[in-house]
């Protein structure tokens, strides 16, 4: 009696697994909506309002994208949400851009978010992050004309160009090991809406841990990266001083960087802190408005010297400008840290680079002024 209740029970149990109801299972490729965009919005301290555009792969398809907003708690929560309005199953193994605006990175940070997404198995370390003007929403469902669709734009927009390696081009990785990090602060790239048909990287926006504290513009950006030694920079836009006998105050030349070089020395003493930042640039001038003859070899070695001081100038301007914020977007601490590990933290950086003595030289070739005279 014993054994056929126990052959019972066994026969119930694969019956009733049997019929499990098919659609539960785990979804073909075909059912997958495929996020390839994710924007986050600030409503309050608790909430987020979440954006999300979907690629149709479909030819027949009305709409190239699907966009879809809600308000949740957790970046995963959208993604239950939003499956709901959709014949598609949300997934975001196809993420490729992660959009804060600038209220949010301001407000909230970024870092609750970043963390969230970097913990899911599905999502990649390589995704794009970036800030934008206004809110999240309104760049995706913005109309580009003669551009391809959403996700592709952004996608292409943020990968990394000689026109636009003022900007860092962060990844979700790139900004968790910078925010971690005990010598440096994350920067990203801060995007605008450019006549209402175009996007376009204006400025460098700043961290201080997760928090966007400022922007840089791209001709100061130029120059950090320089000092982050980044090989390949685009081409660099400078008024210098015009000639006592010109008829203008000033005249402006773009620079073509063929060559950079950075060196900084430091004497190693948090309690008073010297940095001497050294830059060499070896370039070509690639387009002059002026009244200077540039086929003149003193004339030449004039404007190398108003380069020098220009240069100078923007690079104390700029690392000033960090001290006051109290952030390290280049890494200076690194040359510090070697001399202090037993005692160091990011803290005491900090602390010690806001009062550092900072000093700077710049050195400039020109190797050619190009075909102008």
């Amino acid at each position: 009696m014993k054994l056929t209740c126990i052959a019972c029970c066994f026969l119930l149990l694969f019956t009733s697994s049997g019929c499990a109801n098919p659609n539960l299972e785990k979804p073909v490729i075909e059912d997958l909506g495929m996020i390839g965009i994710m924007g986050f919005d600030y409503v309050d301290e608790e909430n987020v309002k979440i954006s999300v555009s979907l690629p149709q792969p479909s030819r027949d398809a009305e709409e190239q994208v699907q966009q879809f907003s809600t308000v949740v708690k957790m970046p995963h929560q959208a993604i239950m949400d939003v499956s709901t309005l959709t014949e598609k199953t949300l997934t975001p193994a196809q993420l490729r851009v992660v959009l804060f605006s600038e209220e949010y990175a301001r407000t909230e940070g970024l870092w609750k978010i970043l963390e969230n997404l970097y913990r899911d198995p599905h999502v990649g370390t390589n995704i794009y992050v970036a800030v934008v003007k206004g809110t999240v929403e309104d760049i995706m469902k913005g109309e580009y004309k003669d551009k391809p669709e959403i996700n592709n734009y952004l996608i292409e927009l943020l990968t990394p160009r000689t026109i636009t390696a003022f900007s860092p081009f962060t990844t979700i990785h790139d900004f968790i090991y910078r925010n971690t990090d005990e010598v440096s602060d994350p920067s990203t790239p801060y995007i605008e809406r450019i006549e209402e048909n175009s996007l376009k990287i204006t400025k460098v926006a700043l961290f201080k841990n997760d928090k966007m504290v400022d922007t840089i513009e791209p001709e100061e950006a130029k120059l950090i990266e320089a000092m982050k030694k980044q090989k390949k920079l685009p081409d660099f836009s400078i008024m210098l001083p015009a000639p006592e006998e010109s008829k203008h105050d000033e005249e402006m030349l773009i620079l073509r960087f063929v060559n950079t070089r950075f060196h900084a020395k430091v004497n190693g003493d948090l309690e008073k802190p010297k940095l001497f930042i050294y830059v060499y640039v070896r370039g070509s001038i690639v387009d002059y408005e002026g009244e200077t003859d540039l086929a003149n070899r003193e004339n030449r070695m004039n404007i190398e010297e108003k380069l020098e001081k220009q240069l100078e100038d923007k690079v104390i301007m700029t690392v000033r400008k960090f001290q006051e914020l109290g952030i390290d977007p280049v890494g200076f601490g690194d040359y510090f840290r070697i001399k202090n590990a037993r005692e160091w933290s990011k803290e005491k950086w900090m602390e010690a680079f806001q009062r550092a003595d900072i000093t700077t030289h710049v050195e400039t070739r020109i190797i050619s002024t190009g075909m102008i005279r």
